[in-house]
């Protein structure tokens, strides 16, 4: 049986971040043989399919939400049991509950919803996605990854210098911040391109591009091949760390690891 697993995102680096992490848990940290064989590269397309609220597509981005959940008859807000007043969902929290909501009416419903998206400016990462999943109150298994504050930080603590060339990339950013983005990717900020430690900025500088692709072979590099243990550790301030350990904690049971 295939499992359906949607995934509503900010942006498709974002997505691939959390589609792609999300495989890697499970090839690598399941304790039965049996399921991280089924997960291997050749045969984990048969095992689970990606996609947005509608099939055509392997994620959906926020206005796909909006679209679905006003086809589907899903409101933006609930109403608050112990008031009886309405209570509005703004923004990402808005955009997870309306998911949550469209996704309980897919028929079947999925397997698994997936939310995913930076924080930017905001401090308190938890309060953003995680609040609409919980609000929506939905029986759905789901996945919250907040890339604290842009996906490029993701990216950026999975980044391991493989040549001279690279190295001295890094040593020239290390000096321009005065700390080594790769350790401490939580330090960097989001939306100013000028600012020296924004992330994108950063990630750009680092990988020797213009702009940072989810499709470019030495970005996914960084978080195909950097070890789960180093980018959990390196990620833990970014949202990496709190995304892999919540992978093992839902997905694992809901395949059935139990190591036997």
């Amino acid at each position: 049986m295939t499992r359906r697993f949607v995934l509503c995102s900010e942006d498709i680096l974002s997505a691939t971040l959390a589609r792609d992490l999300c495989d890697r848990v499970v090839r690598e940290r399941a304790r039965a043989e049996w399921l991280r064989a089924l997960w291997s590269p050749e045969l984990c397309d048969t095992q689970r399919a990606w996609t947005g609220v509608y099939d055509h597509a392997w994620w959906c981005d926020r206005g796909v939400v909006d679209r679905a959940a006003r086809e589907g008859g899903v409101r933006g807000h609930v109403r608050v049991a112990e008031t009886g007043r309405l209570r509005a969902m703004h923004g990402a929290s808005g955009t997870a509950f309306k998911a949550m909501r469209v996704a309980a009416r897919m028929a079947p419903p999925p397997d698994l919803v997936v939310i995913s998206g930076d924080t930017e400016g905001v401090t308190d990462a938890e309060r953003l996605r995680a609040e609409g999943v919980t609000v929506a109150a939905e029986a759905l298994p789901a996945l919250v990854a907040e890339h604290h504050r842009e996906s490029e930080a993701w990216v950026v603590a999975g980044f391991v210098a493989e040549n001279e060339e690279e190295r001295g990339r890094l040593a020239a950013v290390t000096r321009s911040l005065g700390f080594d983005p790769t350790g401490s990717a939580h330090k960097l900020l989001a939306g100013d391109a000028h600012d020296p430690r924004d992330a994108k900025r950063v990630c750009k500088a680092l990988l020797g591009v213009d702009q940072v692709t989810p499709s470019a072979e030495r970005a996914r590099r960084c978080w195909l091949d950097t070890p789960l243990e180093v980018l959990e550790a390196r990620g833990e301030g970014t949202g990496l760390g709190r995304y892999l350990r919540a992978v093992e904690a839902v997905v694992l049971p809901l395949l059935g690891d139990d190591a036997r």
